[in-house]
This record gives C-alpha cells, structure tokens and sequence, in this order.
C-alpha cells in the first residue's frame, strides 16, 4: 500500500515547485519581514491533452514559520523552526483536525526539503546570482527586479521583490510545462486579513508520523486520502 504516494497529492503546489536547494543567506543576515501573501500558479503543459492547472494558496511567513494553506483552506504545510535549528514540517488537514509530521531522515525518500532559506524566500541568494539582471521595476508599489536565466537547464523568468525577498513571479519553463507564479496580494502580517492557522489551534490536532501510515490501513482519515488518491489515479 502505496501511502507516502497517497500524501503526495495532497501537497499545496508551492514553495517547493519552484526551489533549489541551496545553503546561502539570501537575507545577507537581515531579519526578513513577517509576511502574508496570496499566489496563484498555473501550470500549463506542453502536451496540449493534458489539463491545465490553476491554483491559489496562502503564504505566511515569521522569523521561525512557514506556513502555505490552498485556496479552500482544507489543506496546508507548516515549518518550525527551532532555536537549535531543528526544523519541524507537517502537513495539516484541516478539514480532518490532523497533521501528519515528516521527521529530517524521511526527507531524502519523500523527496522534501528542509532547507530554510529556500523555504522562507522561494529563491536563494545562489540562484538570484546566477540570473541576469535586467531591469528594476516597482510591483504593488514595492521595488523589483527582473532577473532571467537558466537554472538546471529550465528557463527561469523572476520579478524579484528586493526589500521583502519574495517572488512576485516566476516563470519556468522546462520543455515539457510552463509553470508560472504570480503574487495576488501582500500585506504585513499583523495587518492581513488573510490569517494562518494559529500554531496552538495546529498543537491541538491529531498528530500521526508519517512512517506510521503505513501501520493504519484500516484508520478511517487514511481510508479517505486512499480514495482520493483512487479518484486522481483513474
């Protein structure tokens, strides 16, 4: 029974789809600001029988968070951050009052990164580097940069918001997809009207390991994610 494959779709297409792993402090030591921001992403294959995607997601970020929540609010991801450095990830349920935790070993297996500059600003200070610069530009009222080039062989189109260190876009093309991200809204976090899942109201639901899944065929919220996953495999 194939349950990591079964967690796997119900992941918010995100941060992840667009970052590389890198080390560099892309906030040259800087605090970044405490964000809240809303993305929409439209994934558009070459093979022009398959379907197009279109998806909004949430952003909150803090010193030590980082939370996304889709659209509906019935799924999102959270990483903590601890004063070791230590980085917790679960992916939250909220539908179900559940979150599932990935323990650091099980990272290179489900294929997630814990690597926090890249989840806290999308885009390394690397990867910015090794972009072009084109022009400077203002976004929602904020500085910008356009920076272009190739990364790992994809073409990479980025509006780089200087002061936030955030993406106002992406656009990355591969050969076989285009993928774009574009910011909808952004606003400080303790004025935004967008407000994340409180880290208490997280603590108060049911916690599962996700090597325990494998253990829990008969748990009736695995059952579900099973067939949903039946739902998007036929």
């Amino acid at each position: 029974m194939k349950i990591i494959t079964v967690l796997k779709f119900t992941v918010c297409l995100t941060i992840a789809s667009f970052s590389l792993a890198s080390d560099a402090d892309i906030s040259n030591g800087q605090v970044l600001p405490e964000l809240a921001c809303r993305y929409e992403m439209h994934i558009v294959p070459q093979d022009k029988s398959q379907t197009e995607i279109h998806k909004t997601w949430y952003f909150w970020r803090t010193a030590n968070s980082v939370q996304t929540q889709d659209a509906d609010g019935g799924h999102g991801e959270i990483w903590q951050r601890s004063t070791t450095g230590n980085i917790q990830y679960r992916k939250l349920y909220h539908n179900d009052k559940t979150a599932v935790e990935y323990m650091p070993a099980d990272n290179a297996s489900n294929n997630i990164s814990f690597d926090w500059i890249k989840l806290s600003s999308m885009l390394s200070q690397q990867e910015l580097d090794s972009l072009k610069y084109v022009k400077k530009s203002e976004i929602m009222g904020k500085r910008s940069e356009l920076r272009t080039g190739k990364i790992d062989g994809q073409s990479l189109e980025v509006q780089w918001l200087v002061d936030e260190k955030l993406p106002a876009s992406i656009i990355r093309k591969d050969g076989v997809r285009t993928v774009e991200l574009r910011l909808l809204d952004i606003a400080p976090l303790l004025t935004t009207q967008y407000k994340p899942v409180s880290v208490a109201d997280i603590g108060n639901y049911r916690q599962i390991d996700a090597t325990d899944f494998g253990d829990m065929e008969n748990d009736p919220f695995v059952k579900k994610l099973m067939a949903v996953e039946g739902q998007h495999t036929h």
